[in-house]
């Protein structure tokens, strides 16, 4: 034994100092590049070049995604951490940048108007005749226009945490002209770490990676053309939310969802309640008991169950599997203990 014992002791700086095994070399190599996320795309449209960026799989349902406030034609990236979803669903997403973020400069005579020529532009380019929408916080208004502009077109509209024209105190900045605003979100918008930090108890801390993606969508929105984190396009878009007078919606009659956190400070629940009160089809209204403004994040798998046109039903993680059960029978699930949307949420 001692002998053996005296053996094993010589090979060990051998065994701690080997390298890692070799692999044999590919029996075949790849024929194209692996994909980076959708490529910022560019369209002339009136005279102005408009920016946008395109999931494209050919034959999948068309999704025009509009992003929150302060952001850019790939904010859709963020969703990546259900892109197996996303893929499963036939989902294609497509989003059109606004004015003064990311690639897009600044025109201070730009309207939502010229808005939803842009978009309306950019899905004739891509050939997405109908389509769904879904429109994240600040996207809200943008949704509304769009859908009163070509209410024919929708397949079905999706308001998450979407600002309608109920503002919390933490939004109300109409008193103050736009050179204001400006100087007060400056310190803010020159520091995505802080214009996209959530707090500690938010679920997005459960997505490997999601903070850094939060901070390089925000680096890339006030920083990507040498703007050097120039804050007026954000003032003006919030300025432009202060008009109260959005467009009639009675006439829109593809099906609405909404998606608010009670506990929502920013955009408040009342929000969802206008848009509910204002779309003339049908409407399924999704409550979430004590959650914020992350509820398009933490639910964005629901939101897409839905986008694909299973809205009679709920994803709900029930005894360890995740299952589409018709909503009645969701909810006595969840009364029980289960949890809405997939079980990787903790």
């Amino acid at each position: 034994m001692k002998r053996l014992a005296l053996a094993l002791a010589a090979l060990m700086p051998a065994i701690a100092h080997a390298g890692p095994s070799v692999p044999a070399p590919p029996a075949t190599f790849q024929t194209r590049f692996d994909p980076l996320g959708a490529e910022v795309q560019s369209l002339p449209v009136k005279g102005r070049t408009v920016h946008y960026a395109d999931t494209g799989e050919q034959g999948w349902r068309p999704v025009l995604f509009l992003g929150g406030t302060g952001t850019s034609a790939r904010a859709f990236l963020m969703t990546g951490y259900l892109e197996t979803l996303r893929r499963q669903l036939h989902l294609r997403l497509i989003t059109v940048e606004r004015n003064g973020f990311g690639d897009t400069p600044y025109d201070p005579a730009w309207t939502y108007d010229d808005y939803v020529a842009e978009v309306a532009a950019v899905l004739d380019h891509v050939g997405a005749a109908r389509f769904g929408m879904v429109a994240i916080s600040g996207g809200g208004p943008y949704a509304a226009h769009i859908a009163s502009a070509m209410p024919d077109r929708l397949i079905s509209v999706h308001m998450a945490a979407a600002f309608a024209n109920v503002p919390s105190g933490e939004l109300d900045v109409c008193g103050h002209s736009i050179p204001e605003i400006a100087h007060g979100l400056a310190s803010t918008v020159q520091n995505p770490q802080a214009w996209w930090g959530y707090p500690p108890s938010s679920p997005t801390h459960q997505i490997a990676g999601f903070t850094d993606r939060a901070f390089d969508e925000g680096a890339r929105t006030f920083f990507i053309r040498g703007q050097m984190g120039d804050p007026t396009p954000e003032a003006a878009e919030m300025k432009r939310y202060c008009a109260r007078d959005l467009p009639p919606l009675s006439g829109v009659k593809a099906p609405l969802f909404t998606y608010y956190g009670d506990a929502d400070k920013l955009v408040v629940p009342a929000n969802g309640a206008y848009w509910r009160a204002s779309f003339g089809g049908p409407v399924t209204a999704r409550a979430y008991a004590a959650e914020g403004h992350d509820v398009q994040y933490r639910h964005w798998d629901q939101i897409l169950i839905d986008l694909a046109g299973f809205g009679g039903q709920q994803l709900v993680c029930t005894h360890g599997k995740a299952r589409l059960l018709p909503a009645s029978q969701a909810a006595r699930a969840m009364a029980s203990g289960s949890k809405a949307g997939l079980c990787l949420w903790r």
